[in-house]
């Protein structure tokens, strides 16, 4: 099972485009894996033939798991057929804030068999991020189940299967030998009664596997990442009017231009002077991304999906255009593919369709900015000292303040609002 983001921890076999004994070449698409925000092809990697399929349709299995086998067909796979050889998944290194630690012994009971507790009776245990939560919120103790990963280390698996009786419960220490003298309890303080709710709570709606996605990681870029955010109104009436130009131009090759499609090429062409905003955090210092490969925001029927125009920077206009309405049917269909679904670098979130104004954007892990555009409406405007009607803008950029600052993101807002007034440079 491929990780197809950095944060996917298992993913559902939709289905498998290849049966057994199918030639397989590099970058043929296997399969359709669902993750926990859309429907993306797995592609090939190595060429040889589809010798076995060991995951059906519809299973669902953790990342690294073997699903597949492709190989010679002289090569002996019974070693992946039995499991043995399936690799382990490498645990991903923990946030700074959940790195593991060892915890001192807790005295147990004397158990049945020690072999069944040698784990909990050892110097410390370790549990991936993902079992803790999952035993927080279940109100276990991690103490008493038996890790299965790596080294011993407790999963999310193990935590969903533990019931409480499969291992002793975790006592205190024996009480000190002197006990403390007695306190005498409090009186009792009457307390006034609780009022009973005006309303009664409505149906609870179980959350989709997308929904879910959204929350986690929403959630992490707020308290992982200090954002910040810069505003500009954009005069778009000379990008209106060129965009009517090109559409009429380009009718014929059944190709239309978007107010998307400028906004994205003309960030595409500013990220070019202000790399940072095209890189992201690490502890080791910041990463620069070799391309410029701009995510569009795609509300589905579950969710928001940012997939990526990839190489947005090498491309015409006309290119980005035809590269967002293909991104976006394709989307629909599930058909993405995981470079797409995974590789953005900077990403534009449009609600103009929506006759919104403007809005602030939460930035999209591992990427350091994303920039939030309105509707395109025409308002009053001071020009040379008189009042005109112009098709004006709100675009916000939200920024990552450990890779950015409030200057040079104003800076980068400036070089896109220059191009958009100014859009035959969008052209060139």
């Amino acid at each position: 099972m491929p990780q197809m983001g950095y944060d996917m921890l298992e993913g559902t076999v939709v289905r498998w485009l290849m049966t057994e004994g199918s030639e397989v070449n590099i970058g043929d698409a296997l399969a359709e894996i669902e993750t926990d925000k859309a429907v993306v092809e797995f592609e090939a990697t190595e060429p040889g033939l589809l010798r076995k399929i060991l995951v059906a349709e519809g299973a669902t299995v953790p990342v690294g798991q073997v699903i597949a086998i492709v190989g010679d067909a002289d090569e002996d796979i019974s070693a992946f057929e039995t499991g043995d050889a399936s690799p382990a998944p490498a645990p991903e290194p923990a946030p700074a804030e959940e790195v593991l630690e060892e915890k001192p012994a807790i005295p147990l009971p004397p158990p049945a068999a020690a072999a069944d507790t040698e784990a909990h009776t050892t110097g410390g245990f370790r549990a991936s991020p993902v079992a803790r939560r999952l035993a927080d919120e279940r109100g276990i103790d991690l103490r008493q189940i038996q890790g299965t990963g790596p080294g011993g280390r407790i999963t999310k698996g193990d935590v969903l299967a533990f019931e409480p009786g499969d291992a002793p419960a975790v006592v205190p220490e024996e009480p000190a030998e002197e006990p403390p003298a007695p306190v005498e309890p409090p009186k009792p303080v009457a307390t006034p009664p609780v009022a009973a709710p005006v309303e009664a709570a409505g149906e609870l709606v179980p959350m989709s596997r997308v929904r879910q996605q959204i929350a986690r990681v929403t959630a992490k870029s707020k308290r992982e990442a200090p954002h910040f955010y810069v505003s500009a109104e954009i005069d778009m009436t000379k990008a209106m009017d060129l965009r009517k130009q090109i559409n009429a131009t380009l009718e014929s090759e059944g190709v239309r231009v978007s107010v998307n499609d400028m906004i994205i090429r003309a960030c595409a062409e500013a990220l070019k002077g202000f790399p940072n905003l095209n890189s992201y955090y690490t502890d080791d210092g910041i990463q620069m991304n070799d391309g410029i490969n701009i995510g569009i925001a795609i509300a589905g029927e579950q969710g928001l999906i940012l997939p990526a125009i990839m190489e947005s920077g090498t491309m015409s206009l006309a290119e980005i255009a035809k590269a967002s309405k293909d991104l976006v049917e394709r989307a629909t269909k599930g058909t993405l593919h995981p470079r797409e679904y995974t590789g953005g670098t900077f990403a534009v979130s449009n609600l103009g369709m929506f006759d919104v104004t403007s809005f602030i954007a939460i930035i999209q892990p591992p990427q350091s900015a994303v920039l939030a555009v309105g509707t395109v409406a025409p308002r009053p405007i001071a020009d040379g000292g008189e009042i005109k009607i112009a098709s004006m803008m709100t675009a916000t950029i939200s920024a990552d303040h450990r890779v950015t600052d409030g200057a040079e993101s104003a800076q980068f807002l400036v070089a896109v609002k220059k191009m958009l007034e100014d859009p035959m440079s969008l052209l060139v």
